[in-house]
């Protein structure tokens, strides 16, 4: 497989080999970015890594030293609370002394991440699952130490499964709470609105379709038409016409106050997770 010219990390270690690192591994070798023999994942549970192996051709290995030991880029991919195990002294002994560390766990500082890796290069990034699809939205912020060839090694592995965005650390935790975390919230727009079409009396199936559609329709809409979504909203709502009188009664229900909540809700429990 052709790898893209200006790739300078030629062996990539996942720490941890969930449905993310399954996301960006798929991005990476859908994007022909690496070779499956030049990445490494290092996952809790042999029935996991067999799976990995099978499905991708990668190595992976219950040892989270040896799946780092050749890495040039180690990616760390538990779960924030996870982290104080898994991430252990030893395991960054067992990194190469030129490696630098790519985070894609939530609610972990740049701070914090040198405190895990220290005298490493740090990017700290914060995607959503649809990367799983090659549509993720990927925020990414790096520590002084970074270097051109790495940012670009960032952007071209997490431009291979979705859209990306450089931000300053600061913005992070907002984005969490509107990427990071949208997808669930648009998970519950969808099931809602597929009840309501059960409710109708629509098939289950149907229901699900069209919401789960329009809502993706809708999405990509924004995006390419450059629009505002007020402007596109008018679009569909006719004067005295049937949209308005469903969008009313969303905003009787108070449906912007609550994502208004869910995002505050979000931002002081990321808050939280931080001080512990």
């Amino acid at each position: 497989m052709e790898k893209i010219k200006g790739l300078e990390a030629k062996k990539i270690a996942f720490v941890g080999g969930g449905a993310m690192a399954e996301a960006i591994i798929k991005g990476i070798l859908g994007g022909g970015l690496l070779a499956a023999s030049d990445i490494f994942v290092g996952n809790r549970t042999q029935k996991r890594c067999d799976y990995l192996n099978e499905k991708y051709g990668v190595n992976a290995m219950t040892d989270n030293k040896a799946a780092v030991s050749e890495a040039d880029l180690v990616i760390f991919a538990v779960k924030p609370q996870v982290a104080p195990v898994a991430l252990t002294a030893e395991l960054v002994a067992a990194m190469k002394p030129n490696a630098w560390v790519l985070s894609i766990m939530g609610s972990v500082s740049i701070a914090q991440l040198h405190d895990y890796a220290p005298g490493y290069p740090v990017i700290r990034t914060m995607p959503n699952t649809p990367l799983a699809v090659g549509a993720g939205m990927t925020a990414i912020c790096c520590d002084e130490a970074v270097t051109e060839a790495m940012r670009a090694d960032a952007a071209a592995i997490f431009s291979s499964c979705g859209e990306i965005e450089f931000v300053d650390e600061k913005a992070i935790e907002a984005i969490t709470a509107i990427s990071g975390c949208g997808p669930g919230y648009c998970f519950v727009i969808i099931d809602a609105l597929a009840d309501a079409g059960v409710r109708a009396g629509l098939p289950r199936a149907l229901a699900i379709k069209l919401a789960a559609q329009t809502m993706a329709g809708s999405g990509k809409l924004c995006i390419e038409s450059g629009l505002h979504p007020a402007q596109l909203r008018d679009q569909v709502t006719s004067p005295g016409g049937t949209t308005i009188a469903g969008i009313h009664a969303l905003e009787n229900h108070g449906v912007r106050g609550a994502f208004y909540d869910a995002v505050m809700a979000v931002l002081a429990r990321s808050k939280e997770l931080q001080s512990k």
